[in-house]
């Protein structure tokens, strides 16, 4: 059965993503999450580096770019998957 994907960008993800244009686009947040998508539901082989958030309730992960995170929540239903991406930041600013 083949499942559609949603992404929601929260306003803080838009926010940065605006003041850091020349860091990283929104198509290019799309397509790391893509990727985590299918490496983590699809078992298919990404060159994506991933990790699910320790201390969170719910499904939420880091995926890393250099030094930028962004941290996403996957809510997976029958049909949909939705990746909510929460908030993108600098390494040492995300987690505060």
């Amino acid at each position: 059965m083949k499942k559609e994907l949603k992404l929601t960008y929260l306003k803080k993800s838009k926010k940065f993503l605006d003041k850091h244009k020349g860091v990283l686009t929104e198509s290019e947040v799309d397509a790391l999450v893509i990727k985590f998508i299918k490496s983590r539901f699809y078992n298919i082989e990404q060159n994506i580096d991933y990790k699910p958030l320790q201390g969170y309730v719910g499904d939420f992960y880091r995926i890393r770019k250099s030094n930028i995170r962004i941290i996403l929540q996957v809510i997976n239903d029958e049909v949909i998957i939705e990746a909510i991406i929460e908030d993108i930041g600098f390494r040492g600013d995300i987690y505060k």
